[in-house]
């Protein structure tokens, strides 16, 4: 406990019985008994000295005892109860104001209680104005009424609300009003007129309400007083104990006042604490003024409360480590100018609430100091320096405590950090919500003298490095999740320190990685893979792929520089750093930056070759110079391999088909002829300069096929490569009737199996002019084949001027029916398409004489039916039965009818 208040006699031996009391300003009104109103003034002197003088005795206030005073400062009235009647006096006269009286006449003669709500507003212009709520009980109701500043009197509020039984006390709580009972206490909302049964008084004679504030109630049960909400719900988990219980209330932030049969009981609601008890004899009555002044009354005596030094108070509830109630005290005074030590009520909060912390952490209540660290703007290195070891010494060394700090092990440890890490995160959420411009932060010590750090960034690498050890010692599964942050601030050499202290080099490649200190990181991992005693994660390639994987094309000088020793080390895997599925479009390397680099490398041809295959193939990408190379490197990559091939046949043997070959030039060529068949965009007159006349023939056709040179790509299918079939499906392939070009490859193909002596004229002109067929015989068979299912597609004057003169005529039989056929069914189309448009001729030929066998005559009086002016020589138009109209003006009418 510890002394909140001193009490002073100032009335003393009254020759009346005090039944009520009112205090406003520095008056002091009595209600007496007998009826009269004694007005006091009460002047200070200086810490408890009271002058005291009686201003006014007012003998004809009321004929029976005077139970109940209200002043009202701001509106200059009083409220008073005397012999179940409520009056409206002047509060400077006490006389009577006989309409404002009048005006809840409705209860007179039968008020129990009543109960005032007094509100100071602000107006626009910042001017104070008083709002004025009243509610009576009389009988078995409660009347509401409130105050017309206009006319000076009450006004109703709404219809009278009935009770159950006859009210014996009444107090306001916003929109609500509690009434006590005799026996339980109810909450009635004035808007709904809803009604809640709360709970009963208990042992007691007398309900007892006080009001705590705008929004709380203490109600009494026996000796317990139990807080509510204007809903009429508890606020508090458990409720005030009294040493017996009181026949009065008061609070006066931040004490609860009782008053007990023996003596003043004093108290606090949260924390529940007893303040003070002050014995006086047989206190009754309580009251105070707005401003704090507070009186309790006997039967003929009267004290006054004098508060001690808020200082004073606050400096002995430190001292005495109560640092609870030393802000309760400093939350309610606030306001107050604070002396010497405290430079301002804010400060003086957080000073109070840093040395509660500090207490609690000191009592290893680890999670509330840090939760209440949370709450203020102490710099957040102090709250690490708690902790010996967290900090460089040097810097540790600059701060002050209230004590020394108690060093903790095992256990408390676990716990010291686990509350210290909530503490971070909270502190990192905030500094990551202010603003981008903000490079300093208002930060307060712990302990007043101490050097604090504003630096928003330094704050944040204290803060961040800090989370990194606890999360080492305690949980180093969040160590990686924490470096994988963008926005972590983590001290780059201390943390490297602590990472490889504890074997993190996993971790410390993600901290190099997320500072883009890449050439730090790859040379670790370079280090790293080659060595025995490493990390399992970290030997061999893979780590390194994904790291060079994830960089973007701004870093293409480190990609490259480390894909070396991959591609060295695994070719395949070192491909993937740049094929990588995952890689966005606006990710990738330029491609031709990658040729280039995969091209000096050894087998560079090969991954060239492979790395442009998943650009046009997986990629799609549309840009024609990758299609040729892709083409190059397939040539490249292929012609030794045929060289040899062809070199290794015994003498006299063909080489098996392109692509049949077996192994992986089987491969490759299969490859590169399904390529040539599916792609659009390769540049074929520029490619086919590079293939070798002396291998490659399915490819060389295929490009001279697409360059439209149909005759010397079905040259290499027929005389070179010997393979009809593929020939005639070249043929199906590129036949188009109403193409120039592409419209006599069948006849093209019939000169090659009809004059097989023409084409070695080819040969020597394609090749070279030693060049001999291997076969110049004709094929009849083969050319009747084309003939026969082909007929239509062969022009026969073409045709007819390649047969041979030895070639027997009777071969050419179905060929000559098939088109002397396909001849007469054209005819037959073109007469009956004759005949039909003859006859739609003739049809309109009709049309037209009918219309020209009507006629008119157009005279000097013909007039438009429309405007009703005359024809004349204007444009016009013959209507029905004859009539004319001018075509401007029967145009017109149509629109208007539309």
């Amino acid at each position: 406990m510890h002394e909140a208040y001193q009490t002073t006699s100032i009335i003393d031996k009254l020759p009346y019985t005090i039944e009520s009391l009112a205090a406003y300003g520095n008056k002091l009104i009595v209600g007496a008994r007998n009826g009269y109103a004694l007005v006091y003034r009460v002047d200070s002197k200086g810490g408890s000295i009271y002058e005291v003088s009686l201003e006014q005795a007012c003998k004809t206030f009321s004929k029976k005892p005077v139970t109940q005073l209200e002043p009202v400062e701001g509106l200059d009235i009083l409220l008073s109860l005397s012999d179940g009647n409520v009056g409206v006096h002047e509060l400077g006269s006490l006389k009577i104001m006989p309409k404002a009286t009048e005006s809840i006449g409705a209860t007179k003669g039968a008020a129990s209680a009543f109960a005032a709500d007094v509100q100071v507003l602000k107006t626009l212009d910042n001017n104070k104005q008083w709002a004025l709520k009243l509610c009576i009980s009389a009988k078995k109701s409660v009347y509401l009424y409130y105050w017309k500043n206009s006319s000076e009197m009450f006004t109703e509020m709404s219809v009278k609300i009935p009770l159950q039984d006859i009210a014996k006390q009444l107090c306001w709580c916003k929109s609500s009003i509690c009434v006590g009972f005799k026996r339980e206490y109810y909450m009635i909302d004035i808007d709904s007129g809803e009604k809640k049964e709360l709970f009963p008084i208990g042992r007691n004679l007398d309900p007892l309400i006080t009001k705590v504030g705008e929004e709380s109630l203490t109600l009494n049960r026996d000796n317990i007083s139990i807080v509510i909400n204007h809903e009429g719900q508890p606020t508090q988990k458990h409720g005030i104990t009294w040493s017996e219980s009181p026949s009065a209330m008061l609070y006066r932030a931040p004490y609860l006042i009782g008053i007990l049969p023996r003596f003043i009981e004093i108290r606090t609601i949260e924390p529940r604490h007893m303040i003070q008890t002050l014995p006086l004899d047989r206190p009754r009555i309580l009251s105070h003024t707005r401003d704090g002044a507070l009186y309790v009354a006997s039967l003929n005596c009267v004290w006054r409360f004098t508060s001690l030094s808020v200082k004073m108070q606050i400096t002995e509830l430190i001292g005495n480590k109560e640092f609870e109630l030393a802000l309760l005290l400093s939350e309610s005074n606030r306001s107050e100018n604070l002396e010497s030590s405290f430079k301002g009520a804010e400060q003086q909060l957080n000073s109070i609430k840093n040395l509660h912390a500090f207490e609690l952490f000191s009592q290893k209540r680890f999670a509330d100091s840090m939760s209440k660290f949370a709450d203020l703007p102490t710099d957040p290195s102090h709250v690490i320096g708690l902790y010996s070891d967290l900090l460089p010494w040097e810097f540790r060394a600059r701060i002050q405590y209230p004590r020394e700090v108690e060093e903790y092990r095992g256990c408390d440890r676990e716990n010291a950090l686990g509350a210290l890490i909530d503490y971070l995160t909270v502190k990192r959420a905030e500094f990551s919500k202010l603003d981008k411009n903000e490079k300093e932060i208002h930060t307060e010590p712990l302990i007043e003298g101490s050097k604090t750090m504003r630096s928003r960034r330094q704050l944040s690498q204290i803060i961040d490095t800090t989370l990194l050890k606890c999360y080492l010692e305690i949980n180093d599964a969040l160590v990686a999740p924490l470096l994988r942050l963008k926005d972590n601030f983590c001290h780059i050499e201390e943390s490297e320190t602590v990472l490889r202290a504890n074997g993190k080099l996993d971790e410390l490649i993600i901290l190099y990685e997320t500072k883009q200190l890449h050439e730090k990181a790859l040379n670790l991992l370079l280090q790293q893979s080659q060595s025995t005693n490493a990390p399992s994660s970290l030997r061999g390639v893979e780590r390194t792929v994904d790291y060079l994987q994830k960089l973007d094309r701004t870093q293409s000088r480190i990609i490259f520089n480390y894909s070396v020793w991959v591609m060295k080390a695994d070719p395949e895997k070192g491909l993937s750093i740049f094929t990588d599925e995952l890689l966005e479009k606006e990710q990738r390397l330029p491609v031709e930056k990658v040729v280039s680099f995969l091209q000096n490398l050894e087998n560079g041809n090969k991954l060239v070759l492979q790395y442009l295959k998943h650009v046009v193939m997986e990629w799609q990408e549309a840009n024609s110079e990758y299609h040729d190379q892709l083409v190059n490197s397939y040539r490249e990559e292929i012609t030794p391999m045929l060289a040899e091939y062809i070199s290794s046949l015994p003498e006299g043997q063909s080489p098996a088909p392109a692509g049949s070959e077996g192994g992986e030039l089987g491969d490759l060529r299969a490859q590169l002829l399904h390529f040539l068949d599916v792609s659009k965009l390769y540049r074929a007159d520029r490619l086919i300069r590079h293939f070798p006349y002396e291998y490659f023939h399915e490819e060389r056709a295929v490009l001279l096929g697409r360059c439209g040179h149909h005759k010397q790509a079905l040259f290499i299918y027929v005389h070179i490569l010997q393979r009809m079939e593929m020939a005639e499906e070249y043929c199906r392939q590129y036949y188009k009737k109403d193409e120039p070009g592409d419209c006599d490859v069948y006849v093209h193909l019939l000169s090659y199996y009809l004059r097989p002596m023409d084409s070695l004229l080819d040969a020597r002109q394609l090749y070279s002019p030693n060049y001999d067929l291997r076969d110049t015989q004709q094929n009849h068979a083969a050319a009747l084949k084309i003939l026969k299912q082909h007929a239509g597609k062969v022009d026969s004057r073409k045709v007819l001027d390649l047969i041979p003169d030895d070639f027997p005529l009777s071969h050419l039989l179905p060929y000559l029916e098939s088109i002397i056929e396909k001849g007469e069914i054209q005819k037959r189309e073109n007469l009956v398409l004759r005949n039909l448009l003859h006859s739609e001729k003739l049809t309109i030929e009709r049309s037209r004489i009918m219309c020209e066998r009507v006629k008119f005559v157009v005279t000097e009086k013909s007039t438009c039916f429309v405007c009703q002016n005359k024809i004349s020589t204007s444009s016009f138009v013959r209507h029905s039965q004859n009539s004319l109209a001018h075509l401007s003006c029967l145009d017109s009418k149509v629109m208007d009818v539309g």
